[in-house]
């Protein structure tokens, strides 16, 4: 999960930031409204995290730049105390999630995922591909009830190519979501984190999901899904002869 948080660092943007980042979140953070605009122009995020306070407006004014731009992911405001008025203006914005004084930064967490979880069609905590479990919350990965080991950067993998599937990511895209553009390895490295994945997921008893798009890069595809589609579709009956057919086939 990669996320853009903005907002000032006295507003402990930065604090946030380091708990997310405990928690396998890439995280970009600016307090500058146009270089928000920029990065969101520029990299694909799964949220846009907002620290809000009533003496500052700039927030407000992003979420509807954010919108007027097109942008598709959920935004989401974050603060320890606000007025009724600047809690308004901030719905009135369309802003996906308002969340003031959070017990803790775990639930401040749990509900940005839950946004982008939703937000990318899945409605449970866990997502199921194939004949595998995803658990976002435990950032484990089961078949049945056996959970399949992989290290951190190989569970990250299989959850952004899962929360994205049936679409291609580039390996740089990959490896933009892993590293967020810090001290970033040569892109190949995510070949071999795949074909590392493959064959535990294999020797596990999981489907083959991982799938190859040359020159482009990987994706998941839930083959058990698009065969159960094709054998729910119910066959078509032929369309009676128009007026014109009749008059031709008699």
């Amino acid at each position: 999960m990669k996320l853009l948080i903005f907002g000032n660092p006295v507003d402990n943007r930065d604090i946030l930031t380091t708990f997310f980042r405990s928690k396998l979140v890439v995280v970009d953070e600016t307090s500058d409204l146009e270089e928000a605009l920029d990065l969101t122009r520029f990299y694909e995020y799964d949220a846009v995290v907002l620290r809000v306070t009533d003496t500052r407006p700039a927030e407000i004014e992003l979420i509807r730049r954010l919108h007027l731009s097109g942008l598709r992911c959920p935004i989401l405001a974050v603060s320890q105390l606000l007025s009724e008025a600047t809690r308004l203006r901030i719905l009135e914005a369309g802003v996906d999630d308002l969340i003031v004084n959070a017990i803790s930064h775990e639930e401040t967490f749990l509900r940005v995922q839950n946004q982008v979880r939703r937000s990318r069609g899945f409605q449970s905590p866990s997502l199921a591909v194939g004949n595998i479990e995803i658990n976002m919350n435990a950032k484990k990965i089961f078949v049945g009830q056996d959970e399949i080991s992989l290290t951190k950067k190989e569970y990250q993998i299989v959850e952004i190519l899962a929360l994205r599937k049936g679409c291609v990511l580039s390996k740089e895209a990959i490896l933009d979501h892993l590293y967020g553009g810090l001290d970033e390895p040569n892109p190949k490295i995510i070949d071999v984190f795949i074909c590392k994945i493959r064959k535990k997921l294999i020797s596990a008893g999981a489907d083959d999901l991982i799938q190859t798009n040359w020159g482009r890069g990987y994706m998941i595809v839930d083959r058990r899904e698009a065969e159960a589609r094709i054998t729910e579709t119910p066959m078509t009956s032929r369309v009676p002869f128009s007026p014109r057919e009749r008059s031709i086939a008699g």
